[in-house]
């Protein structure tokens, strides 16, 4: 079908991830100073969750810079007052609103000076029915349905077609309605944040545009990420209930983290839904759609960074993963596209998708370990063997626990050199129990900020649980993990638990002779010294 519309139609849009759209806005900022007029020739900006706070600012005031400014100020400030009590808000919704209504007053999406999309997710109501003649008044449910917040919606078609824009909402009120993420945030009017519909609002813009009489080879995007990071389950979910999927079953190696922010523990179904779309559908989708005429930007990020963290390692890693970027591919584009929105457009489709490498093969029960069955030697990154040892074999409370060259497994006397998890009845942590005795615990005998933080092994003791607590934190490198320590640091500033720098297994330099293991500060750019695989005892070397 020919279009009668000229140029090209150009599209920014913005995932969700809160804190993380600092990520989001220094990739913007590299487009911007690459070419100037980017936003001025973007006619849509489509966004979700934080992507909805990075397109109303845009609206408000297009310069990157002070989406930076935001993120790197007010922001944390914001994120560092957190409530952790499960039954309220971990944040109030009414600061939010009240800063999007400094920005737009009474302005709504209808008048917004773009194209524009914002996604949520309205959760429905049940409300007296108005007294009408002849009929009886009821109570009448609004069943739960997504939100489109959109000035491209309006005409009598759409109506007929039973497609709203909301174009009467307060942008502030669209805008904050997209962000509304339980348990983080109170809903808005009803309204959550669009993760539930749409983390990532690209192929919902491509198909406004082509609603609007634009044809697919006019449109050109960049979907602007917050940093991707893997998730897996390790476990083997052939037999799983429902209690399985709605709690897990306490497996250290499942990399699912809670995606709702006072979120008491991890919970598969929940978490996978809510992650979804942010794992690269969209993208693929809309590369099949728009060919050469799309790009994503969203660099993986080493490990994960909560929606809400502060502390400065996670900031910086934040903007360093934006910078290192490469970006020439979407400069291209705005060159080729952006920069000539008002030229004629030749026909022409090119669905080439991106290609990517063959996905790992599923390995199959049988071939699945169970590690809380399981024999582990704890075998330190780098060209040495080397793993966690009991220094001489010993069995006395307070060994020192060392860096020594790996036994094999059918060695009988490798036990000093075996950790087996244990369930310490609180959802994400375990305890690492030596395979030489009865009740050796590996055990950060100190902290980081005093104490001598190195690594033991203890008895169990109640005065010591947090130092006997271990989680698994995947590094850049899979296979890889940070063995993250439950003690806070007595330096944390807030009550914010992702403000802090946590404590981790680490390497410390040679003592007699001997490398020893230590508590310390997680960092992100030395992470082989911090990190870890875990190798099962099972048959052969």
């Amino acid at each position: 079908m020919a279009s009668e519309k000229t140029g090209y139609y150009t599209i920014l849009s913005f995932v969700g991830g809160g804190i993380r759209g600092l990520l989001s806005a220094t990739i913007l900022q590299r487009l911007y100073d690459a070419d100037a007029e980017v936003l001025n020739q973007t006619r849509m900006y489509a966004g979700c969750s934080t992507g909805s706070i990075i397109s109303s600012e845009l609206l408000a005031t297009p310069d990157p810079a002070n989406l930076i400014e935001l993120f790197k100020g007010s922001e944390l400030g914001f994120y560092n007052k957190m409530n952790t009590h499960p039954d309220t808000p971990a944040y109030p919704i009414d600061d939010v609103l009240a800063s999007q209504e400094k920005l737009h007053g009474k302005n709504t999406i209808s008048q917004a000076g773009k194209d524009v999309l914002l996604v949520s997710f309205n959760v429905g109501s049940v409300e007296p029915e108005p007294e009408n003649i002849g009929s009886m008044e009821r109570m009448m449910p609004t069943p739960w349905k997504p939100m489109m917040f959109t000035n491209m919606l309006g005409t009598a078609q759409d109506k007929q077609d039973g497609l709203d824009g909301n174009g009467h909402t307060l942008i502030a009120v669209a805008a904050t309605s997209s962000g509304a993420m339980p348990g983080q945030l109170g809903s808005m009017e009803g309204n959550v944040d669009g993760a539930f519909f749409n983390h990532d609002p690209t192929v919902a813009a491509i198909a406004l545009a082509v609603r609007n009489g634009w044809r697919l080879d006019q449109i050109a995007a960049i979907t602007i990420g917050t940093g991707y990071m893997p998730y897996w389950l390790q476990s083997d979910t052939h037999d799983w209930g429902a209690e399985q999927w709605m709690k897990g079953d306490n497996n250290p190696f499942d990399n699912i983290t809670p995606f709702l922010m006072n979120q008491q523990g991890s919970s598969p179904v929940l978490d996978l839904s809510l992650n979804g779309t942010s794992s690269e559908l969209m993208p693929q989708i809309a590369k099949m759609l728009l060919g050469d005429r799309y790009v994503n930007l969203n660099p993986t990020l080493p490990c994960f960074i909560p929606e809400n963290s502060t502390n400065p390692q996670a900031i910086e890693l934040l903007q360093d993963s934006a910078n290192s970027l490469d970006i020439s591919e979407a400069i291209d584009l705005i060159k080729n596209y952006w920069s000539n929105a008002t030229q004629d457009v030749p026909v022409r489709f090119s669905n080439e998708a991106a290609a990517g490498a063959a996905p790992a093969a599923t390995p199959s029960a049988s071939e699945k370990i169970v590690p809380l069955e399981t024999q582990f030697f704890i075998r330190r990154n780098g060209p040495m063997p080397e793993v966690l040892d009991i220094m001489d074999a010993s069995h006395e409370a307070g060994a020192r626990v060392i860096l020594w060259e790996k036994k094999s497994k059918s060695s009988p006397d490798a036990e000093n050199q075996l950790w087996k998890f244990e369930k310490s009845g609180e959802a994400g942590w375990w305890y690492l129990k030596s395979e030489i005795g009865p009740n050796l615990y590996l055990t950060l005998t100190g902290d980081t900020t005093g104490e001598d933080p190195r690594i033991t092994v203890q008895p169990l003791q109640a005065g010591l649980r947090d130092h006997q607590l271990w989680s698994l934190v995947p590094t850049k490198e899979l296979g890889y993990y940070y063995i993250q320590s439950r003690l806070v640091p007595s330096a944390a500033p807030s009550v914010n638990p992702n403000s802090y720098v946590p404590t981790v297994i680490g390497v410390g330099t040679k003592e007699d002779g001997v490398t020893a293991a230590y508590g310390m500060s997680l960092d992100y750019r030395d992470y082989e010294k911090r990190s870890f695989a875990f190798v099962p005892r099972t048959t052969g070397k």
